[in-house]
């Protein structure tokens, strides 16, 4: 077994229940589409406002909603249109994390659903519960993702996850909701992770910077033909170098785990930082300085004014990437931070994210002071579970190339109050 890659996972192949989903996926793509071609804001608002009664019956049938409305005097009946959102309350993730099991309707078919943890990198982890297609969703965005980028799959196309992190699963399934193709999760802490690529010729990668980055300095691996990340900063550098090496566009995507897709940043090198929402499935409020999203694609968990925590503002856009709809711009919570090894190599400070999702806190920030010694300030985490946050994070450290790393944990008084604080940070002088 390779160090810090986790055992073969044994995944359930009961794939051919996708199957049935498929006219669904396709429906939620070309849904996608028409939003992105609608000019007229009139016209797109009144599909969204389709959508409203299908969600009014949602918030009816789920008993967190049923209280909280009653005793705001609002009834899911007065949700008539748009406009109508601002005058019901919203949500933070720390209620989510305290009333998600009250806040579901349930479906008849409710031994298909699952309980999934958001990342708590940035906030509380927050229990999910997802229906089956819920879990399908990412598959029906991707048919989107490649018809807007141009990217025609081949026959049966391979899909790879490509994990850096340690400790990750591996597993092949098929994939009948893109092309009757497969999905592989391949790590590349794995000694023949190289190899396994070369014979997997996939079509379709899905990782993050550093998995990126690893993916770019193996050209002996096949290129893909599009290439996603998601969850973290992306630096253009990066993005920059997969297009002209590599001739390969990557897309970056902004999703959380309670929402699933809400957005994904203009491939026009002239607007980069611009988010361009996937309505007609999701309704991000404009014109406010935080994202607060109205999921009105149908899902056991209704989520209404749902604020994630993430900042930026929301505006209608006519894009010169031939988009129509409503644009995310000044996105923060997610800024880049590189950390450096003592070699002088930069890792993104993002590859240790992973690592907080295990343990519950409020608020955290990691900084490097020097090449080996790193400060942790911790806001909301249980004084027995720090210590071996450290251990977790030293070990992470040391896949990443450290050799003697040191982190130091800290209170919280450094923290400022925030929604999501930037939890990274680096604070050595570099030479130059």
């Amino acid at each position: 077994m390779t160090l810090g890659v986790a055992p073969r996972a044994r995944i359930r192949r009961d794939s051919h229940t996708q199957r049935p989903h498929l006219p669904w996926a396709l429906d939620v793509a070309a849904g996608l589409a028409r939003g992105t071609a609608t000019v007229d804001e009139a016209v797109a608002r009144t599909e969204l406002e389709a959508r409203l009664p299908a969600f009014r019956e949602a918030l009816l049938g789920s008993p967190y909603y049923v209280r909280v409305l009653r005793e705001s005097g609002l009834h899911p009946g007065d949700l008539r249109r748009l406009e109508d959102l601002r005058h019901f309350p919203a949500l933070d993730r720390a209620t989510l994390a305290r009333h998600w099991e009250d806040m579901p309707t349930l479906p008849a078919a409710s031994d298909e659903c699952v309980v999934v943890k958001s990342s708590g990198t940035t906030g509380d982890p927050v229990n999910v519960l997802r229906d089956r297609r819920d879990c399908l969703l990412m598959w029906a965005v991707l048919r989107f993702f490649t018809e807007r980028t141009n990217t025609v799959p081949p026959p049966r196309p391979r899909v790879v996850l490509l994990d850096a992190l340690p400790g990750g699963l591996e597993y092949s399934v098929r994939l009948p909701l893109f092309h009757d193709g497969a999905l592989h999760r391949v790590s590349v802490l794995r000694d023949d992770a190289v190899a396994r690529l070369q014979r997997v010729k996939a079509s379709v990668v899905f990782s993050d910077p550093e998995g990126l980055r690893w993916l770019l300095a193996h050209p002996e691996v096949p290129s893909p033909r599009l290439v996603l990340t998601s969850a973290q900063h992306l630096p253009h550098a990066l993005r920059d170098a997969w297009k002209q090496e590599r001739g390969v566009p990557v897309l970056n995507y902004y999703a959380a785990t309670e929402t699933g897709p809400l957005a994904w940043e203009c491939l026009e090198d002239s607007n980069r930082g611009r988010f361009h929402v996937l309505t007609p499935d999701v309704w991000l409020e404009p014109d406010g300085d935080e994202v607060v999203v109205t999921r009105l694609r149908p899902s056991v968990l209704p989520l209404l004014r749902y604020r994630p925590g993430d900042t930026g503002t929301v505006r209608r856009d006519a894009c010169a990437c031939g988009f129509h709809g409503w644009t995310l711009t000044g996105f923060g919570g997610r800024g880049a931070c590189a950390f450096h090894t003592p070699s002088g190599r930069a890792v993104d400070a993002w590859s240790l994210a992973w690592v907080f999702k295990h343990h519950p806190l409020r608020a955290f920030r990691l900084t490097q002071v020097t090449r080996e010694h790193f400060t942790l300030e911790l806001s909301g985490a249980p004084a027995d579970s720090v210590a071996a946050l450290c251990e977790r994070l030293t070990a992470a450290l040391r896949n990443l190339g450290w050799t003697m790393p040191v982190v130091e944990a800290l209170g919280a008084e450094g923290l400022a109050p925030a929604a999501k604080p930037l939890p990274f940070r680096c604070e050595l002088t570099l030479p130059g």
